[in-house]
């Protein structure tokens, strides 16, 4: 009897352990199916994408990116004001591996409430193979490293410009041309290099001096880019970068071309403009070196420029039938001013660990011919970083100038950028 209940209760534990698995396995089959299923489905959703993409030419591709900022201004010399609301959109449009296209513009405010449009750049790049790229096109100029890499707001540390790299300075801005550029490994060291021919500057002149004792000067080398050349003589320069170890990195460039005066005025900038009849050629050199270091959470920076104007092969003379009203110089100089326009800075930048907070020291300087035209610029900045391409900065800024007859002045300064 003990022996029958003993057989029952194992049949009644068998039948039990049954009934619980047989649900649990018709379960997980089911899981599975419905994984199954749910797996095609998916595969179906690529193949159609993929159908619908190679239907749309995946050889192409479209990118846009830029930045923008505001800006605000307190000088001791004048009101404060917003001065500045600017944004420069870049679009680059991409075939296969080969060729990008690529351009910047820039659109500004201005003080009476316009509107400014600027071509920062437009060029047609082919990637000829993993060391080489040639452009042609509007492109920044590669002399130095300020231009062509650190003039957008949200990744130049302070404002403005250091002095003497903007427009009217000792820097190149832009050129139109060609350009090879890119890099290669150069034994346990990397290098880049960019090399260009191009359309070259020209140079804005003004009479000076009064009472019979007069002279042409060379008053600014004007380097945007044109797409003309009025001298025929095609401006040849470039840039190498070495990097001997990560975090440094050494360049030095060089220019070389000739220059002719196409714009004349009587009595500086702001005199009236004189019809130039002809006008000599003028030797145009540049040279320069700059230098980055970061190491941990410090950034420095270098950079030094001289654009040196030589002697002209011939003078400048002027329509005698077109000079202004009460203009009393010659109307033909066999002399023309000529000189240098020098530029350096130095720059450090700390962010303070576990912060947000970057403070950035800078020193810089621009010599020119002309004595009222030169000073000396001091920044101290704190930024704020709300993320890698969003930051706030708030400058102090000391512009001494080595004239007595022009004004020191001292500027507070408060930018927001973004870079998208």
């Amino acid at each position: 009897m003990n022996m029958k209940k003993s057989k029952l209760k194992c049949c009644l534990l068998a039948l039990s352990v049954t009934a619980a698995i047989v649900p649990a396995a018709v379960y997980a089959d089911n899981q599975t199916d419905n994984l199954r299923q749910q797996v095609d489905d998916l595969q179906n959703q690529v193949d159609r994408l993929e159908n619908t993409a190679a239907e749309l030419n995946t050889d192409s591709s479209f990118h846009m990116a830029g930045y923008g900022s505001v800006e605000y201004a307190d000088p001791d010399s004048g009101n404060a004001a917003f001065n500045k609301v600017l944004v420069a959109p870049i679009i680059h449009y991409n075939y296969q591996d080969w060729l990008m296209f690529e351009t910047e513009f820039e659109l500004s405010n201005t003080a009476d409430g316009d509107t400014e449009l600027a071509l920062e750049y437009a060029s047609i790049n082919l990637f000829l193979n993993d060391y080489v790229a040639l452009g042609a096109g509007k492109f920044l100029s590669p002399i130095g490293q300020f231009r062509q890499n650190l003039h957008p707001s949200w990744i130049n540390k302070a404002v403005s410009a250091p002095a003497g790299f903007g427009h009217g300075g000792a820097a190149p801005l832009t050129e139109t041309g060609l350009q090879l550029r890119g890099g290669f490994p150069l034994g346990e060291m990397r290098a880049n290099y960019a090399v260009y021919v191009g359309n070259g500057p020209t140079l804005a002149a003004a009479v000076e001096g009064q009472g019979g004792d007069y002279e042409l000067a060379i008053e600014e080398v004007e380097t945007e880019a044109r797409t003309s050349d009025p001298d025929g003589k095609k401006s040849f320069g470039g840039r190498l970068g070495l990097l001997p170890f990560p975090g440094l990195e050494i360049g030095i460039s060089a220019a070389k071309s000739k220059a002719t005066v196409t714009a004349a005025s009587a009595g500086g900038h702001d005199g009236p403009e004189l019809d130039i009849e002809s006008t000599g050629e003028f030797d145009y050199d540049v040279i320069g070196a700059d230098f980055r270091y970061g190491w941990n959470n410090l950034e420095l920076r270098g950079e030094y420029l001289k654009t040196e104007i030589g002697e002209g092969s011939a003078g400048v003379e002027f329509h005698s039938d077109d000079l202004p009203d009460g203009y009393a110089g010659p109307a033909e100089f066999d002399d023309v001013e000529v000189g240098e326009w020098k530029a350096w800075y130095l720059q450090a930048a700390y962010k303070i660990p576990s912060t947000s907070f970057e403070v950035v020291v800078r020193t810089s300087e621009l010599q020119t011919p002309h004595s009222g035209e030169n000073y000396s610029q001091r920044t101290l900045g704190l930024n704020y970083l709300f993320a890698p391409h969003v930051i706030a900065k708030l400058n102090y800024e000391m512009k001494d100038y080595d004239s007595s007859g022009a004004d020191d002045e001292d500027t507070v300064r408060v930018q927001l950028a973004y870079g998208f």
